[in-house]
């Protein structure tokens, strides 16, 4: 009764005002690509949502097991339709860049435990506390708050800090844990406190999906353009799907006796690991962003896999002056 309208009023708004691609190519769906991707996300995921009710039988673990070959047969089947020539449903040489790799990293494990946390605050708040769901999704409403307005705040970051900013971004999302934890942890069960600390975790969340994104979308040449897009989305996806599986089983498996104390021990427990996952997306977004330049075969196309090229003048200028000779050489 809400997706399903606004997705259907925003299809149509799209279709009014955004504008049309003038050229277009058509590719083919990459069925191998769809069926190896999917069969390895059902044998990581499905394990993880359905094996603590069903008391961790041994095809749980199998199929966990089994997921990672999976993984790499869906990379095989990649590479070898683009070696063909062929329309591969996720370019794998687009991965290999370390920005574009370490940045859909710090996006899995970041987005992870904000899915993750949905979960987990409303189980805590309403089974735990016996909070209303009114509440309970009232208390997120500062979170989301900052997340939007991070992107106008990334926006008016001076250049220098542009590099920074994913990074800065999640270790403001660890540190809003952390002290989610520490509180809980103290006694300290003030709603005031949570809902201030969520809106800081939202802020840092919003800093590094923003920053991030512009990142991404920089660090790949034009005609790469599609298939970053595809792949930012899909990570947003997966990393939902495992952190709600994965961090849902931690909480509930912690908070299995009734009570306000159990349940508040759980959740602090769950934050703090909330908390280290962020910190390592931190660390996973620096390297993102302070990789060198690399250069595609073609030396008309130089790919940039950091983001000092947008910060750097000069560099925009020896990137026109290169294309512009090999445009020359190739003319004569």
């Amino acid at each position: 009764m809400i997706n399903v309208p606004v997705g259907a009023a925003v299809l149509i708004a799209a279709l009014r005002c955004l504008p049309v691609a003038s050229h277009r190519t058509a590719r083919r769906l990459d069925l191998p690509g769809v069926a190896t991707l999917s069969a390895a996300m059902l044998l990581l995921v499905v394990p993880l949502v359905v094996g603590r009710s069903e008391g961790w039988p041994v095809w749980t673990w199998v199929a966990l097991a089994a997921g990672v070959p999976a993984l790499a047969l869906f990379l095989a089947v990649e590479r070898r339709i683009t070696a063909g020539g062929g329309s591969p449903l996720i370019n794998v040489q687009v991965l290999a860049r370390p920005a574009v790799g370490w940045a859909l990293l710090t996006l899995l494990a970041a987005t992870g435990t904000y899915y993750a946390l949905l979960f987990t605050l409303a189980q805590y708040l309403q089974l735990g506390l016996g909070q209303s769901p009114f509440i309970s999704g009232l208390t997120l409403v500062p979170w989301v708050a900052a997340f939007g307005a991070a992107g106008q705040l990334v926006r008016r970051l001076p250049p220098r800090l542009i590099p920074v900013a994913p990074c800065l971004g999640c270790l403001l999302l660890a540190g809003s844990y952390a002290a989610i934890s520490a509180a809980l942890f103290n006694g300290d069960h003030a709603e005031v406190l949570l809902v201030v600390l969520l809106g800081a975790g939202g802020l840092g969340l919003g800093i590094q999906f923003s920053s991030l994104i512009g990142h991404l979308t920089s660090a790949v040449p034009t005609e790469y353009a599609a298939d970053i897009s595809g792949v930012s989305s899909t990570t947003v996806t997966l990393g939902g799907s495992i952190g709600i599986a994965a961090f849902g089983t931690v909480y509930l498996s912690l908070a299995s006796h009734a009570g306000p104390a159990h349940a508040t021990n759980a959740f602090a427990i769950t934050t703090s690991v909330f908390a280290t996952v962020a910190l390592i997306a931190s660390i996973a977004a620096y390297l993102a962003t302070h990789t060198n330049t690399t250069r595609t075969h073609n030396s008309s196309h130089p790919v940039h896999t950091g983001t000092c090229y947008q910060r750097n003048p000069c560099a925009r200028r020896r990137r026109r002056l290169t294309s512009a000779t090999a445009q020359w050489r190739e003319r004569r």
